[in-house]
């Protein structure tokens, strides 16, 4: 499966799309971008020159974080509010073999109570399925277990496959930003490419 590049829709009054390399952008590299997105972020907002700095270390956290074979990264940052947290986004080509959306999700690994899953339509697909699951992580074989809240969607259209997935430490962030995640990915037009 490759990963090929698409257009999306996404609402700029709650998300900001993170570059995932600067080749053909204006800025050089991750830091410079963070620091545009700062200042951007702040300006003309109340209380905006005492948080410029921890938007920075923020944006470029999450610019920096591991990004391999990510299609598109967003981080939830609403005009009207506080950044969440961010979504990434895969989109790769695949033959329907006629594996459900629910097939393949990845594996979940150990999770506190059963996920959540529904069926979910989005205008660009064929089949879809969003899954909330309450994960426990351990940082280390001594660590104290943590809990690790995802929410996942999956979705297929004739020769492609769509994954978007967000985790948080925080349950309440990864909440606040549901009905957005769930507008993002109904956004997502796979069909709109051609199929191979």
């Amino acid at each position: 499966m490759t990963a090929t590049p698409l257009s999306i829709d996404y609402d700029p009054d709650r998300w900001i799309h993170i570059p995932l390399d600067y080749v053909d952008s204006p800025w050089t590299d991750a830091a410079e971008w963070a620091d545009w997105l700062a200042e951007r972020a702040t300006k003309d907002r109340e209380l905006g020159d005492a948080y410029r700095d921890a938007v920075r270390a923020e944006a470029l956290a999450t610019a920096l974080f591991p990004a391999e074979h990510v299609s598109f990264r967003f981080w939830h940052y609403p005009l009207d509010g506080t950044p969440t947290g961010f979504a990434d986004i895969y989109v790769q080509q695949r033959d329907d073999d006629g594996a459900t959306p629910l097939d393949l999700l990845p594996p979940l690994g150990f999770t506190a109570i059963e996920p959540v899953v529904d069926d979910v339509d989005a205008p660009g697909m064929t089949r879809g399925v969003r899954r909330l699951s309450l994960g426990i992580a351990l940082a280390s074989e001594d660590a104290e277990p943590s809990l690790l809240p995802r929410a996942e969607w999956l979705g297929v259209a004739p020769g492609w496959v769509c994954y978007v997935v967000s985790n948080d430490h925080d349950a309440g962030q990864l909440t606040a930003r549901l009905d957005d995640l769930d507008a993002l990915f109904a956004r997502l037009d796979l069909g709109a490419l051609s199929p191979r």
